[in-house]
């Protein structure tokens, strides 16, 4: 079965993970994703984890020809990805100015932190600098804010939004002809995620994280330990809800008095005090039929197990790794789980012969150190 991107390539050089996790993406709907990585052995090998679907080339980008390599690769390339800090291509000779010049058509994607412009633009940053600074951060938690991993700045608001600016310039580019820049910056696109926030300040209605209705402060928006040491998550916000919660918890409370947020500690401790009483499964039990938004909070190694993921395959195995189905799914032209992610430079020789190279050319480049992985 096709899939929409098929017949699209994408070179990626960048290296954290904002950027590998938004080319995994496109290679799950069927992009040609080469990943271009460095011959030393990277501290944190994270792009490996979203590497998966992908072909992986070992490029020094320090030597001449490594950048020569690359600029070659692009001219047949639809999309170029990287995640460095503004300026740090246009040093190597990979810019926007060289590459887009010698290929018109080219989407060339810019993953930051910061943006291109801007006072902070040259800083160092990781997600949680850059949450603080958007403003999700501080409304994420109680009496202190929150990290939520890197899931809200690194993925939804780098990797995300990276990928629909890039697929927004690829339709685009049907109509002009031509490629563009697309700056996508990980402070922005939280900004943008907390537009309900902003909703609720612009009508006076944001009390702050500690008041915050999704926030985990209100009793009936939040999560409680039971007997076991395992944890329920509720999340009855409409009436309705809230008074089947009441009632199949056994505590009680005027329903009517929901959103009196001097109540909303006593109720919560009385609540975590209930739920402490049993095991999860005795809750889990008592609120099957209620239809009240009341579920497990599962941890990873729990995933396989779950009735609903498991007939959706929403996270499956393959090639012995467990793995996130690709989302959303389409239904004529759905994504798919590629290959395992591959051993670094396992496609090496391979990509440099489809692009023209000759096997002199490559053997050189091998020698000199410029090219590492697979002959």
């Amino acid at each position: 079965m096709n899939r929409p991107l098929d017949g699209v390539r994408v070179i990626d050089v960048s290296a954290l993970a904002p950027g590998p996790f938004a080319t995994m993406l496109l290679a799950d709907f069927g992009a040609d994703v080469i990943a271009i990585e460095p011959v030393r052995d990277p501290e944190f090998d994270v792009a490996g984890f979203f590497n998966r679907g992908k072909r992986s080339v070992l490029v020094d980008l320090r030597q001449p020809d490594g950048v020569d390599l690359v600029t070659r690769l692009t001219d047949r390339a639809d999309v170029f990805v990287e995640g460095s800090r503004p300026g740090s291509m246009e040093r190597l000779g990979l810019g926007p100015d060289v590459l887009c010049a010698r290929n018109a058509a080219l989407v060339y994607t810019r993953l930051t932190g910061w943006g291109q412009d801007g006072p902070y633009a040259d800083r160092a940053g990781h997600d949680i600098n850059f949450l603080a600074i958007a403003g999700a951060l501080g409304a994420i938690g109680g009496d202190a804010p929150v990290p939520p991993l890197n899931l809200v700045g690194d993925f939804a608001s780098g990797s995300l939004m990276a990928a629909l600016g890039t697929l927004l310039a690829l339709f685009e580019r049907q109509r002009s002809g031509r490629g563009q820049v697309v700056d996508s910056a990980i402070v922005d696109g939280a900004a943008l995620l907390l537009s309900a926030q902003l909703g609720e300040f612009n009508t006076g209605r944001w009390g702050g994280r500690r008041h915050s209705l999704l926030g985990g402060s209100a009793p009936f928006y939040s999560v409680y330990r039971c007997a076991d040491d395992r944890w329920l998550a509720v999340g009855a916000i409409e009436a309705k809800f809230y008074g089947r919660f009441l009632d199949r918890a056994g505590v009680d409370a005027d329903p009517d008095g929901q959103f009196q947020l001097d109540e909303w500690a006593a109720l919560h401790d009385k609540l975590a005090e209930r739920f402490l009483a049993e095991p999860r499964q005795h809750w889990l039990d008592l609120f099957a039929d209620a239809d009240c938004c009341t579920t497990p909070v599962l941890e990873i190694e729990d995933l396989e197990d779950d009735v609903h993921l498991a007939q959706r395959r929403t996270v499956v195995r393959r090639d012995g790794w467990l793995q996130a189905a690709p989302a959303p799914r389409l239904g004529a032209s759905p994504g798919a789980i590629g290959a395992r992610p591959p051993v670094r430079g396992a496609h090496t020789a391979e990509v440099l012969e489809e692009a023209g190279f000759s096997p002199t050319e490559i053997g050189r480049l091998f020698d000199a150190g410029v090219i590492a992985g697979g002959r």
